[in-house]
């Protein structure tokens, strides 16, 4: 039994030894895998880190959602411009009628106008107002712009009396001329002796205008004068030879 100790003692620090060698290979692998797993946990952090864009994409799609839905409300604006828009011309179109027509029908009122009457005849538009052909005379038109042509005419002299107790606006008179039974428009020209009326005539005076006309001279027996002396006041026709 002495001599077997020694034997069994080394076998047991062999035993000890060869145990301390398989720990420590143990302690080193799991170190080694612990050194592992960071590494691991980076290696599969990295694809999160990846799908974090993503997410992010996601997440800009929604917020392009978000501007979809303000697109949708900028939808709403233009609905409601659009509404705006068409209301309008309807608002426009109201006043328009109301000025332009007798029943909003659409179509233009039609202008009073007086009964014809003859050259010698004056004619009374508004209170306090008296128009009157003081004469007409065969003159021979003369062109002196272009597009006029001269020839037989007759000058037309009107006078204007004003006695509304106000200033009189006379820069809306129009003054046209007929002739034949197809009532053909006669050109206008200025000479001779072609005048405008004035810009305003004083309460108590009478002003006067004079204007030439072109009216072939077998036509002079069918003529027709009109005088407009503007919107208020209706249109005058004066007629004869």
């Amino acid at each position: 039994m002495p001599a077997t100790f020694p034997l069994t003692r080394r076998r047991l620090v062999l035993g000890l030894a060869l145990v301390l060698v398989v720990v420590a290979a143990l302690v080193a692998v799991l170190a080694l895998r612990g050194g592992d797993g960071p590494e691991a946990a980076g290696t599969t952090a990295s694809p999160s880190a990846t799908a974090s864009p993503a997410g992010g994409a996601q997440d800009d799609g929604a917020d392009e959602g978000g501007a979809g839905d303000e697109g949708g409300a900028g939808d709403e604006g233009t609905d409601e411009g659009t509404d705006e828009g068409d209301a309008e011309p309807g608002g426009d179109a109201e006043p328009g009628s109301d000025a332009g027509t007798d029943d909003g029908s659409g179509e233009p009122a039609t202008r009073e106008t007086l009964a014809p009457r003859p050259f010698d005849a004056p004619a009374t538009p508004q209170p306090g107002v008296t128009v009157a052909v003081a004469e007409v005379e065969e003159v021979e038109g003369e062109a002196n712009l272009p597009g006029e042509v001269g020839g037989p005419a007759l000058r037309f002299t009107i006078d204007v009396t004003n006695d509304t107790g106000e200033t009189l606006d006379l820069r809306t008179i129009v003054v046209n001329a007929y002739y034949g039974p197809d009532r053909t428009p006669a050109n206008q020209l200025l000479k001779p002796g072609g005048k405008a009326f004035e810009a305003e005539s004083a309460d108590g005076r009478t002003a006067r205008g004079a204007f030439v006309f072109t009216v072939p001279a077998d036509q002079q027996d069918r003529v027709e004068l009109e005088v407009d002396p503007g919107v208020g006041s209706p249109v005058i026709l004066f007629t004869g030879a």
